[in-house]
């Protein structure tokens, strides 16, 4: 098959320009696309193509430009797609992550193997890692990634994405009996995370109260309407009165400001799930945090123990930077196989025999200040490589406060009162699809309230600056 368009390009400074892309071959055989005539990427088996109908415009896409991944692209991911040749009229919903797993390759790596496929460091990323997005009118699709959409009206079926994202970071950080849960930036995202949690709630008959925290009118009546039981006004509530007042804060307001507000207000825990690729409160590489699946934890025996809830494993493998006090060094060396030394060290030991035939990552890590936190996340500017495993664990020695600067004091007291913070990325489309099956009242919102703006293709540039303005909710690009 030969698939050649014209489609606009997001470039590093935040423009977009058009450009001629060609996409040449098959499902069995592979792709070559060409950009302006010119080898951009090629594809192996395991890719079908696909007409875009919509793509949403969210978060990342409006913060592209500060990621560690390669422009200039066709960006957009959040995409309601038809099928083309013996997929003709079919829809499908694409979950965005290109892994073994998702081609249906044979030979999977041990990321695979250890039951993460999304977090393989061979994976690339639809719209956001050069696989090309989309607003383009044409995407390759890793096959098995390529969800067939039944039983939920196409209206809903263009926020499948964000929404499967919103409900894993329920399932990564899930309430509590008696719990009062706030999500901070009912916006694009924040709104699908109060509808999430609505759905389970019913679901689960669980008992727990939801607070939207918001400043803006618009937001105010969407976030009553998307299941929360109160909204706090931050125009008329300074966020110094909500000091440790909620139990949970989920943080999707993508701003410095928003981070520091939710580690002030959160009585546990601080779920962070959007985030701009810039430091926040102090502390670098929050938006790998982010991407990794990372939780930040103080350290303390029970907190060496931990994994995610749905992970089947035990931790072994810890590594220690040098300041770590030596009571802590004693207690973990009971307990796992211990490993000390600088960034570089580790990098050493996972590259070593070691960790051959292994998951090349170490299931904890231990510092005890900003420096340290931010090399356990990415070691090294060469690579997106973390030393902790995905969905593991950084613990904080919270005996070394002197140790951390005055921007970074906010941070330091929140772990020393014994404090977390969590994130989460992507979800799974197929629990997305049933939940929504099973809460039509929750798809009904969705179709009603959430999307404030859509646009032709052919105006993308105004479709992204609307996206950028806080009176907008949802924007989605449409193609004829």
């Amino acid at each position: 098959m030969n698939l050649k368009f014209r489609a606009k390009d997001y470039k590093s400074d935040d423009s977009f320009e058009s450009a001629e892309y060609e996409y040449f071959g098959n499902e069995t055989e592979g792709w070559e696309i060409k950009r302006n005539g010119q080898p951009y990427l090629h594809l192996g088996p395991g890719y079908i193509p696909l007409k875009t109908i919509s793509c949403g415009v969210c978060s990342t896409d409006i913060d592209r430009r500060f990621l560690p991944f390669p422009l200039p692209q066709i960006i957009g991911h959040e995409v309601l797609a038809e099928g083309l040749g013996e997929n003709q009229g079919k829809q499908f919903v694409v979950e965005i992550n290109d892994t073994y797993e998702a081609r249906g390759d044979q030979n999977p790596d041990q990321f695979c193997k250890e039951g993460i496929p999304t977090h393989s460091p061979e994976r690339r990323v639809l719209g956001i890692d050069r696989l090309p997005g989309g607003f383009g009118p044409y995407i390759l699709a890793p096959i098995h990634a390529a969800i067939s959409l039944e039983g939920v009206s196409p209206k809903a079926a263009v926020l499948m994405e964000p929404f499967a994202a919103a409900l894993q970071a329920i399932l990564a950080s899930p309430p509590k009996p008696g719990d009062h849960v706030a999500v901070l930036g009912p916006r694009r995202l924040g709104s699908l995370i109060l509808a999430a949690l609505a759905s389970y709630r019913k679901t689960n008959k669980s008992d727990f109260r939801i607070t939207a925290i918001t400043r803006h009118d618009h937001l105010v009546t969407l976030s009553k309407s998307m299941g929360a039981d109160a909204v706090v006004d931050l125009r008329k509530t300074d966020i110094s009165n909500l000091k440790d007042q909620f139990d949970i804060v989920y943080d999707t307001t993508s701003t410095t400001s928003g981070f520091e507000s939710a580690i002030q207000i959160a009585k546990r825990e601080v779920h962070l799930k959007t985030t701009n690729g810039q430091i926040m409160a102090g502390i670098a590489h929050l938006t790998e945090l982010v991407v990794d699946e990372l939780s930040i934890l103080p350290y303390s025996d029970a907190n060496a123990r931990f994994h995610w809830k749905k992970e089947n494993r035990h931790n072994q493998n810890v590594f220690l930077f040098p300041g770590v006090s030596e009571s802590i060094k004693e207690n973990l060396k009971k307990q796992f196989t211990v490993f000390e030394g600088s960034a570089s060290d580790a990098e050493n030991i996972l590259n070593s025999e070691k960790f051959s035939n292994h998951l090349p990552r170490f299931d904890l890590v231990v510092v005890s200040n900003p420096e340290e936190l931010s090399l356990a996340i990415r070691p090294n500017p060469n690579h997106e490589n973390s030393l902790v495993r995905p969905r593991g664990a950084i613990l904080v020695d919270t005996n070394n406060e002197n140790k951390w600067s005055e921007e970074t004091k906010l941070v330091s007291k929140f772990f020393s009162e014994g404090k977390e913070i969590h994130s989460s990325r992507c979800g799974d489309f197929h629990m997305a699809i049933s939940l929504l099956r099973d809460n039509p009242e929750i798809t009904k919102a969705l179709e009603t309230n959430l999307i404030s703006h859509r646009f032709s293709s052919d105006q993308l540039e105004l479709a992204y600056a609307t996206a950028k303005d806080p009176s907008s909710v949802k924007v989605v690009v449409d193609f004829n």
